[in-house]
């Protein structure tokens, strides 16, 4: 993990488990659109159709990433050595992250897969923690190794229920019609394990693994309502550098926000899926697929690229604070930056291809929830103090404001001071108020990528 001269982070190791920081991934636009907004009933067998190969692929993948779960918590009722638990825990947790976006792709009105998701984020929340524990000297409790045997158990239940849908696809039925069967399943074994016994700490201040956006007051959105109908030359600018051939409205989601959702093909034969908002035409997503091809650009002319498209498309002051390189896609997240402020709950990812500079995918929901003018107090303490805090011993690399969540819906007005120490890299961010230290993080490398702690 390293920072260039305008103090982004820049990460080309290949990855699985995005770096938590700054959340999950854009895997699809059935992904975004399926967690926060359902897809209503009279539209579901034709965007169904549409979409058979992503459930279907969406559906093994499941499977795996249940059962690569349910093998490590089963080891991890008997494994004492520290290394081997640590390992285990971390698998635990990037399989649960993998699990959750193909239960989301999985999502859709009248089969919420919810109770589902949140039962995998709080095993993911929860095996972070303790391989953070570990990681660190600490030991597992009797208690805790209670709760892990119980986290196998429900695992284990989960996956025999996912196991249904496999029957209706090896007699040859489309596993759209196995859904149903697979969300009772779900939703009977997974409210029963969600029930508050395993308290999961808050560890992930972007929210990434909170239970619900939904919830949250809508603040970035504003102007007039738009029609649903009318929106192809606006739509064919959202998706510049394609040839578009025909947009089709697909459906009215209402979900803490109304938006639209329209399948656009494109002259290649490639289909796209994109989301605007009701009110004012705000881009909630898009996401189209491609072929990934050596990369020919670098990290920091696809960081200017999706810089230049934000621009293009109205967002003012958007920088790119975090790069991540796989598979020939790079991967940014844009933040909102004002007076030299990094506001990190205003954010919106961007997904460009290397090997020929297009825009391939973007998503805008925690830009749409969290983005407004903020009346913010000077700090009271300096960088040049912060700086000269005692660490540790850390090896600070950079000291910056920034604008972090806090749990209740708060925010707080940081430095974040960014360095490494015995071939770790960790970020303290500091109360520019108080001076204390209200959040640390470290990077934990494994052979998946890089997680966040």
């Amino acid at each position: 993990m390293l920072r260039d001269a305008s103090g982004r982070l820049v990460m080309t190791k290949g990855w699985k488990a995005f770096l938590i920081i700054m959340a999950i991934l854009l895997l699809s636009a059935i992904i975004v659109l399926s967690v926060f907004l359902g897809i209503s009933k009279s539209q579901e067998e034709k965007w169904m159709a549409n979409s058979e190969y992503g459930y279907e692929n969406a559906y093994y993948t499941l499977t795996d990433s249940l059962l690569n779960m349910e093998n490590n918590l089963s080891k991890l009722r008997v494994v004492k050595s520290e290394n081997l638990i640590n390992e285990m825990l971390v698998e635990v947790a990037m399989n649960s992250q993998t699990a959750v976006a193909n239960l989301t792709t999985l999502s859709y009105s009248g089969y919420d897969m919810g109770s589902a998701i949140k039962y995998c984020n709080q095993v993911g929340d929860y095996c972070r923690y303790l391989a953070q524990k570990v990681a660190t000297g600490g030991k597992l409790t009797d208690e805790e190794r209670s709760n892990l045997d119980g986290l196998y158990q429900a695992t284990f239940k989960l996956g025999k229920a996912l196991g249904e849908v496999k029957e209706s696809l090896v007699a040859g039925n489309k596993i759209v019609e196995g859904i149903g069967k697979l969300n009772v399943n779900f939703v009977n074994v997974a409210t029963g394990i969600v029930d508050g016994s395993i308290e999961y700490p808050s560890l992930i201040y972007d929210g990434a693994f909170s239970d619900s956006l939904t919830d949250r007051e809508v603040k970035g959105l504003e102007g007039e309502d738009i029609s649903p109908e009318g929106q192809d030359d606006y739509i064919k600018r959202i998706l510049s550098g394609y040839d578009v051939s025909a947009v089709e409205f697909i459906t009215e989601n209402d979900n803490g926000f109304v938006s639209y959702m329209y399948q656009v093909t494109l002259a290649d034969g490639n289909i796209a899926s994109v989301q605007i908002a009701k009110q004012g035409g705000a881009i909630v997503m898009w996401d189209t697929s491609f072929d990934s091809q050596e990369p020919t650009l670098s990290v920091d002319e696809g960081v200017a690229l999706a810089e230049q498209y934000m621009a293009n498309q109205g967002f003012d002051n958007m920088k790119g604070v975090y790069a991540c390189v796989t598979d020939g896609l790079l991967y940014v997240n844009m933040c909102y930056v004002k007076d030299d402020i990094v506001y990190y709950p205003d954010m919106i990812k961007v997904k460009v291809s290397l090997d020929d500079g297009k825009i391939v995918g973007f998503e805008g929901l925690n830009y749409i929830y969290n983005h407004c003018e903020r009346d913010i107090d000077s700090p009271k303490v300096t960088e040049g103090e912060v700086g000269n805090m005692d660490f540790g011993g850390l090896n600070i690399t950079s000291v910056r404001l920034a604008l972090i969540p806090l749990p209740g819906g708060k925010e707080a007005l940081t430095y974040e001071v960014f360095g490494n120490m015995d071939n770790y890299n960790f970020y303290v961010f500091v109360d520019a108020q108080s001076g204390k230290q209200i959040k640390v993080m470290q990077v934990i490398d494994s052979d998946e990528g890089e997680l966040l702690m």
